[in-house]
């Protein structure tokens, strides 16, 4: 069942339903609304728009950078366990 939860994210509500908890949800609004803030008071940006726009642009950038990490990471786990497998079977 999904939850509906009223949010507030830069100063606007918003309700959301989400198949997670309303834990969750309010978990990632207080991320979301920090990283505003931190991006807010890092330049000179006044628009809202602008204001979430610069915060998506730099959270979709670790993401990605996240996301590049772990699959060089599962590589390296899949060499590292054939390795294993080669030297158990011996």
């Amino acid at each position: 069942m999904k939850n509906v939860v009223e949010l507030t994210i830069c100063g606007r509500k918003l309700v959301v339903k989400s198949d997670e908890t309303r834990e969750y949800v309010r978990k990632v609004e207080e991320f979301l609304n920090r990283r505003i803030d931190e991006i807010r008071q890092n330049t000179r940006v006044a628009a809202t728009v602008d204001l979430v726009l610069l915060t998506a642009l730099n959270l979709s950038g670790e993401l990605v950078k996240i996301r590049d990490r772990l699959e060089k990471l599962d590589k390296r786990s899949t060499e590292l366990a054939r390795v294993v497998e080669r030297l158990t079977l011996k």
